[in-house]
């Protein structure tokens, strides 16, 4: 299988769900149920969405830098959970692919994958915080020139005449004695945390989106081994269907063989009298 090509399957409710993934940074989408296309898409974006009226819809994900991550299908009723990437059932990657490599990774260390995913999200702020700060030294440091831009002369507008406005009643509002509310000092941290939330919260919910990942992999792989469990299960219990039907044949030539030993039992016998 070339290194550019990923392929998924599954069989949902009774129909079986095959995706082919061809490139890189262009990817071309083909989507068949039961052998039959149900549609074929180019597109360059990390979150893809197939939609289709029939066979409800698919969401396909790629890594930053192309890596196949996983392709989640959707029955046609769970938009809204298909938009906000959570739900559904993930399709099964092919053996020795690039993403059923990522999918062992992810459960046989979960911990390192968090790990990675917060300090990825750590990074990010890191990166933006750097940015902004050499855009700002450069721009500090740059004279722009002045540029006299000439303007028409607007005339003045005239006068307008005044008004006169209707002296309205006062209302005589009821005064309310509000109590006096205690001094309420906040601690430090919470400060420190309100000021710095902008930065925190990236991190933190790159380290949810790692824990929301883990579950979703541990639960396709349960549910991939319960299947290989019934499937081994229905295999064995046809072979002993077949050695049961098989049984009645060597029954009846053993049954066969008695009758003919008893038949030449009795014959021996018939003969034995005869001669005396």
């Amino acid at each position: 299988m070339s290194k550019k090509v990923q392929i998924w399957s599954r069989a949902i409710s009774g129909h079986t769900h095959h995706l082919e993934v061809t490139g890189d940074i262009v990817r071309r989408f083909v989507w068949t149920v039961d052998a039959e296309e149900v549609l074929t898409k180019k597109t360059a974006d990390d979150r893809a969405r197939l939609e289709s009226k029939d066979h409800g819809s698919l969401l396909v994900i790629h890594s930053a830098l192309g890596t196949p991550r996983r392709a989640t299908y959707f029955e046609p009723g769970e938009d809204l959970a298909g938009m906000a990437g959570i739900g559904g059932l993930d399709l099964t990657p092919e053996p020795g692919s690039r993403a059923a490599a990522y999918e062992r990774r992810v459960i046989d260390h979960p911990k390192r994958y968090a790990l990675i995913e917060t300090l990825g999200g750590a990074a990010g702020v890191l990166g933006g915080i750097v940015v902004a700060a050499v855009v700002a030294w450069i721009v500090a440091r740059v004279s722009l020139p002045n540029i006299d831009i000439p303007l028409p002369n607007v005339p003045d507008l005239p006068d307008l005449p005044d008004l006169p406005l209707p002296d309205l009643p006062s209302i005589p509002w009821p005064s309310i004695p509000w109590p006096d509310l205690p001094d309420v000092q906040v601690p430090e941290w919470v400060k420190w945390v309100a000021n710095h939330l902008k930065y925190i919260w990236p991190v933190i919910l790159a380290f949810v989106l790692a824990q929301g990942e883990i579950k979703r992999r541990r639960k396709h792989a349960e549910a991939s081994a319960r299947a290989e469990t019934a499937e081994v299960a229905a295999e064995t219990a046809e072979m002993g269907d077949e050695t049961r039907l098989s049984s009645p044949t060597t029954t009846d030539s053993a049954a066969t063989t008695e009758d003919s030993a008893a038949k030449s039992a009795d014959s021996a016998d018939s003969d034995q009298r005869r001669g005396l």
